[in-house]
């Protein structure tokens, strides 16, 4: 029924759909930092991306944390858990909370809400400093010890509360801060 240039053709057709159905073989080993740096433009190239964060819902968590060192802030255990929830040791990044009550002298409203949320940057800042120091140390320094200039970050999240005060998140690598 089947000649023999037909035999050799199926077998051979066989042998081919064998072979190109083996699967992958996965290895796993370690990088060096030669092939890391070989090329930069190779399709191989592995990025990692961040979870995102919902700044708002940080707002108010490290902003209560901020709220509940400022009524009792020698607590070592306070200055700890405010660290673990705002120092993002992997990306090494820093949510901060700040607030920020309006100039009530100012010429018109908006003067008078933006200075607020210069001074809410400015304590979100300020309780960012002392989260890093507390990373090393949460016994020191103690609130109101501080004398640092700090540059870079950004607000993430802003609020407006109830009694017109601006509540700020900022974010900031903590290679800026001294």
């Amino acid at each position: 029924m089947f000649g023999k240039p037909s035999v050799i053709i199926i077998t051979i057709c066989f042998f081919l759909i064998a072979g190109c159905s083996k699967q992958e073989e996965y290895q796993t080993g370690e990088i060096s930092p030669e092939e890391l740096t070989k090329d930069a433009d190779s399709a191989d190239v592995l990025t990692i991306k961040p979870k995102p964060i919902n700044y708002d819902s940080m707002l108010v968590v490290v902003g209560d944390m901020v709220e509940a060192l400022k009524n009792n802030p020698i607590d070592i255990e306070l200055r700890r858990k405010i660290v673990a929830i705002s120092y993002d040791t992997t990306w090494e990044t820093i949510l901060a909370a700040g607030f920020g009550k309006p100039f009530q002298e100012a010429e018109t409203e908006s003067i008078a809400m933006k200075y607020a949320e210069q001074a809410a940057r400015a304590d979100a800042y300020r309780w960012a400093v002392y989260i890093k120091r507390w990373f090393v140390d949460p016994t020191v320094p103690d609130v109101g010890k501080l004398n640092v200039e700090i540059e870079g970050g950004r607000v993430v999240a802003k609020k407006v509360l109830s009694d017109s005060t601006v509540s700020v998140l900022v974010e900031i690598h903590s290679s800026k801060i001294p």
